[in-house]
């Protein structure tokens, strides 16, 4: 069976090839489309663009996606979709929690505390 070209050009796919049995689209090529694409996408429409083909490619996304969270290549949303970590706008901090269920962010860099209310603590 002829194995589908990507919408995505991958200029590591001989490398990933040789690795995988199943072979999907690289770290480098994923980030690439993610900073073109400029916003978060899902599992579901990233495998689509990908033009995954069976289960084991599939699952093979699932885990590299997972390995750049980990890795903090990536992030994902409230909503489940991906997107880079630089393009998201993000505070590292602390959370200071209370028992009333409310917080606050305590910023790394410095600079005022941000309020959380009980909602956003959850």
């Amino acid at each position: 069976m002829k194995q589908k070209k990507s919408k995505i050009k991958d200029p590591y796919r001989q490398r990933e090839a040789s690795k995988y049995e199943h072979p999907i689209a690289s770290r480098e090529c994923i980030l690439g489309f993610l900073s073109e694409r400029g916003r978060p996408i899902t599992y579901e429409k990233l495998g689509a663009v990908l033009q995954l083909e069976n289960e084991e490619q599939w699952e093979g996304l699932r885990r590299r996606l997972i390995a750049m969270i980990r890795d903090g290549q990536i992030m994902q949303n409230r909503r489940g979709a991906y997107a880079l970590v630089d393009k998201m706008r993000l505070i590292a901090g602390t959370v200071e929690a209370h028992k009333e269920g409310y917080g606050f962010l305590l910023p790394d860099a410095g600079g005022k505390d941000i309020f959380l209310s009980a909602r956003q603590m959850r």
